[in-house]
């Protein structure tokens, strides 16, 4: 049954954890269904829950890599800025919101991978969609964006947030990753062609 109370987690996770002879990992499944807002939403918080009593995610089924770890809103910036500059091909970011603070701390990583030849779409909601004071200074961002190079894709009332570099890096959670955050979001980074190709078949939708 879907749940998202961090509580009912560690009850669960802790029943996994009882001694036994020859055990020695502890794998959990988790299923996201990213058709569904409410129920990826409560993934969100399931996976802050993940972070918080140690659990990293698992990729391809591989044994986890270091770089395969949930970060919350204060950890994950240098870890994603330095996935976006070892880009070659193509950065996807679907951002629902931007803010003038966050693309101004990333704006000189972006720039510096368009210059190298890699494809950027920053996939955002219309400035209609942001509050009347916001209006102006949100698409004063686009044409920001537009002018180092970046490919700006406008769809109406989204709330999925991650990024894919080059179909094979993926960031995926509750951060939006050009505006703001707190430090009690979290994000999770995989190396996952799988999840890649199924968040992009929904934005395609």
């Amino acid at each position: 049954m879907p749940f998202s109370w961090d509580g009912t987690l560690a009850q669960y996770a802790g029943r996994l954890h009882r001694l036994h002879d020859g055990k020695d990992e502890v794998l959990i499944y988790d299923y996201v269904d990213v058709y569904v807002p409410k129920l990826e939403n409560m993934y969100a918080k399931r996976v802050k829950g993940y972070s918080s009593i140690g659990y990293l995610p698992k990729s391809e089924g591989v044994i986890p890599l270091e770089g395969n770890i949930i970060y919350d809103g204060s950890s994950f910036l240098p870890v994603f800025s330095s996935d976006l500059l070892s880009a070659k091909r193509e950065i996807v970011i679907v951002s629902p919101f931007l803010t003038q603070k966050r693309i101004a701390k990333m704006i000189d990583v972006l720039e510096r991978c368009a210059l190298s030849g890699v494809e950027i779409s920053v996939i955002t909601r219309p400035s209609v969609d942001y509050a009347e004071k916001d209006v102006s200074t949100v698409s004063g961002l686009f044409e920001h964006l537009r002018d180092k190079g970046i490919n700006v894709v406008k769809k109406t009332r989204i709330h999925k947030k991650f990024a894919i570099i080059d179909d094979w890096i993926v960031w995926y959670g509750s951060i939006n990753l050009l505006s703001y955050g707190n430090s009690e979001e979290s994000i999770m980074r995989l190396e996952s062609a799988t999840v890649a190709g199924e968040l992009m078949s929904v934005m395609r939708q």
